[in-house]
């Protein structure tokens, strides 16, 4: 069947199991999971073909899940920002698009029922996991033929798809292929297949009114199985139309001095910034890479090796292994090293919490990790410096991988992509050589000081751009209760960078005397439990109480209530009822996060200071 694909279709695509051409009259589905545009989309194109060829209806079927790693309001309010466009462009293009979004009463296993109603599915091939196993899932159990497409490099992964150990190998080796694709303009599928109009396996998500209808989108969202206390980067727009102009305003004022820029952290406007619209597929890399290599400059060669070489060799890389994640995939001279440091002494040892809200001894690394935490980016030429520091202060390789990558993926709005692991094991020796002389800890190693890279940037620029204002009002936000949910909602508050003041409450909180008891469980949200636990292995913590001043510690604390703004009520939970306390804070918090979000999805910024109640 893949023999009757347009060429430039067919080098990007895997047929995934055994089904030979469209089975039945159902619809050609083509399943989104990390492209999210109209522009130069494979998957759609080849979806537009299939489905003109055979005469079938297609669909443009775009499914969020409550199962990626670290799904998190951060990544859901990015992903509806795409379907906005997504919606809007579709109907002009006079195509079907319908969005499910998991969450309360609407969880069906939408991808099985089309396994078996669908004439034939593509999708769009993401080589990491979860999204592997779901897309083997479907295409061992489906009834017609599965197909994935690449729609993420220029040099398709299908194409190539090998992992080669350094970027001048991955360069040399495909210096042909990507000269013919830079040379070449996207081809236009002009086939304009019916649309399917029939009965879906769900009820589709109205994005008119309850996703463009931000308070509506809020109400859906406070509806997923997802953390609540990884806010959204305010000032951060998903979807295909803001990463075009994103990507224009670079090329017309960024992109002749980025040879210059590139490396200064302390120069926001340096780097295009737009590696979170290539992860969520909202810019196709080729028309950029077009666009690049027709200026011809010094700085447009750089901005392609990055886009190119140093961008697009992960992929293959990831594309080609069978546990991206696992630590075998460092060189075994890296191994080794590890393996004689193992021993070493750590001169300082962090605990996970102390690493993620940024209380290392550091100054310059927890600037980084702000950036992170506030604002879901970490500029590259301080991505090796802030991942070579993580295993000084923790006890071993797997877990300093570990805690690398959680950071960066919970947190970072290009996270969970093949750049990003790639990006950490790249700090512990993968796509390197040894340096001798051996030292502690990191062994040969190639090290990078943090302190040495302190005296390189302007450190007081850098500090002012990552403590700019997260959103959109300065505060300051009075959270109203001194228990534990006060607590929680007042530090989440404090490390995404809004003033904060913590006002005591009279409300009896009988859960403040509730043992910390691990038989128990359940005792704290799931997006709380390694906080809790990384405290309990550094302090000594008995009750929720002890948990709750830990959390207070270093905020403004007040014995007044100022007058006006937004109150939500603190309610009582008595020592035993454990559960109900991971209950009470789960709601409390999605209830504080509601205020926040009403202040910052504004259409207009409030004039003067805000204050506003919460608990």
């Amino acid at each position: 069947m893949m023999d009757g694909f347009p060429s430039h279709l067919a080098e990007r695509t895997r047929h995934r199991n055994s089904v030979p051409s469209p089975h039945g009259s159902g619809p050609v589905v083509v399943w989104l999971k990390s492209s999210f545009r109209l522009h130069e989309n494979p998957a759609i194109d080849l979806g537009r073909h299939i489905a003109a060829e055979h005469n079938r209806p297609l669909l443009i079927y775009h499914g969020i899940d409550e199962r990626y790693p670290h799904a998190s309001l951060r990544h859901h309010t990015m992903l509806l920002d795409a379907a906005v466009d997504m919606d809007e462009g579709c109907r002009k293009a006079g195509l079907r698009y319908v969005l499910h979004v998991a969450r309360d009463g609407h969880r069906p296993s939408v991808m099985k029922a089309f396994s078996q109603s669908a004439s034939c599915i593509i999708t769009d091939l993401f080589p990491l996991p979860p999204w592997t196993n779901w897309v083997d899932s479907i295409a061992a159990s489906a009834a017609c033929p599965v197909f994935d497409v690449d729609c993420h490099c220029v040099i398709p992964m299908p194409l190539f798809g090998k992992s080669v150990d350094r970027p001048y190998k991955f360069r040399d080796a495909t210096k042909k292929m990507r000269k013919k694709r830079l040379q070449a303009t996207w081809p236009t599928i002009e086939a304009r297949p019916e649309a399917y109009t029939g009965p879906l396996p769900f009820e589709p998500v109205n994005v008119n009114e309850d996703i463009k209808n931000l308070s509506k989108r809020f109400e859906l969202l406070s509806k997923c199985s997802i953390d609540p206390s990884v806010l959204p980067v305010w000032h951060e727009r998903g979807g295909e139309k803001e990463a075009l102009s994103k990507w224009q305003r670079f090329y017309d004022k960024g992109l002749n001095g980025y040879a210059r820029r590139r490396n200064n952290a302390a120069d926001p406007n340096g780097v295009s910034r737009l590696s979170a619209a290539f992860h969520y597929g909202f810019l196709s890399p080729m028309r950029v890479a077009r666009e690049a290599a027709a200026v011809g400059t010094k700085s447009a060669e750089k901005y392609l090796d990055e886009l190119l070489i140093f961008r697009e060799h992960p992929w293959h890389h990831i594309f080609a292994a069978s546990d991206p994640y696992d630590a075998s995939n460092l060189p075994e001279w890296a191994l080794q090293s590890w393996r004689e440091t193992s021993d070493d002494p750590r001169v300082v040892r962090l605990k996970d919490h102390e690493m993620e809200y940024a209380a290392s001894p550091l100054t310059l690394w927890n600037l980084c990790q702000r950036s992170l935490l506030r604002h879901g980016e970490l500029h590259n030429n301080l991505r090796m410096t802030w991942g070579k520091a993580v295993p000084l202060w923790t006890e071993s390789l797997e877990h300093s991988l570990y805690i690398g990558q959680t950071l960066n993926d919970k947190y970072a709005l290009d996270g969970r992509d093949p750049s990003s692991v790639v990006g950490v094991q790249w700090c512990h020796g993968l796509f390197d050589r040894p340096f001798f002389p051996s030292m502690p800890v990191m062994g040969v190693v190639r090290k990078r000081d943090v302190v040495t890279h302190e005296t390189r940037l302007d450190m007081h620029a850098y500090e002012g751009h990552v403590n700019r204002n997260p959103g959109q009002n300065e505060g300051p936000y009075v959270v109203v209760g001194d228990g534990i949910v006060g607590s929680a909602v007042a530090r989440m508050l404090h490390d995404h960078g809004f003033e904060v003041c913590i006002a005591a409450s009279t409300s009896n909180r009988q859960q403040t005397y509730a043992s910390l008891n691990a038989d128990e469980g359940n005792m704290f949200p799931s997006w709380m439990e390694e906080r809790v636990a990384s405290m309990c292995e550094q302090n000594d913590i008995d009750t929720v109480g002890d948990v709750a001043e830990l959390l207070r510690d270093g905020l403004n604390l007040s014995d007044a209530v100022p007058e006006g703004g937004l109150v939500v009520h603190e309610g009582d939970v008595a020592s035993d009822e454990v559960e109900e306390l991971a209950l009470l804070m789960h709601a409390s918090m999605w209830q504080a996060v509601g205020k926040v979000w009403q202040l910052n999805t504004a259409v207009k910024r409030p004039s003067g200071s805000i204050q506003t109640k919460l608990v």
